[in-house]
């Protein structure tokens, strides 16, 4: 028998934490470039990276693109999480069990966080998982807080 790792959604959650006032500029607004900028800086250590890539946080129009947007970010990073996910597993002695990680990102585009779904801590796959996903171009967006939940399964064929 074959076996193939795959990636389903979960569910979405959007939590509107902060919507419309205080959020960023459009893209091309004055001070747009300046929040740009701030926001790199507040990513700690990526700061190079958004200066010679500056479409790296793009804008989210609506709470429906900014989802779109961070689960494509997150799927770019497929094969990192999965080492992530599978190193999980081996130290949880659960070699087949779906694993289901809950991902929160403000409106400036930052990872707030990275969880098992369920809220069953496990600091070290919290930080795998944050890791694996430092570099990722999240979006921006006005909708607030996103919790973006992701399934890993292992798919007998």
């Amino acid at each position: 028998m074959r076996r193939r790792f795959a990636t389903l959604f979960g569910s979405f959650a959007l939590l509107a934490v902060a919507c419309g006032g205080g959020g960023a500029p459009e893209p091309g607004a004055p001070g747009a470039a300046a929040a740009k900028g701030a926001s790199a800086a507040d990513a700690g250590g990526s700061a190079g990276k958004a200066d010679a890539a500056p479409a790296s946080k793009p804008f989210a129009g609506s709470p429906i693109e900014a989802t779109q947007l961070i689960g494509e970010a997150i799927d770019k990073n497929a094969g990192e999480m999965k080492k992530c996910v599978s190193d999980y597993r081996a130290r949880k002695k659960m070699p087949h069990e779906r694993v289901e990680i809950s991902v929160g990102i403000d409106q400036e585009g930052r990872l707030l966080g990275a969880t098992l779904k369920g809220g069953k801590p496990d600091a070290t796959f919290s930080d795998c998982v944050q890791r694996a996903l430092a570099g990722a171009p999240f979006p921006r967006s006005h909708a607030g807080v996103i919790q973006v939940t992701k399934s890993y399964e292992e798919i007998e064929q």
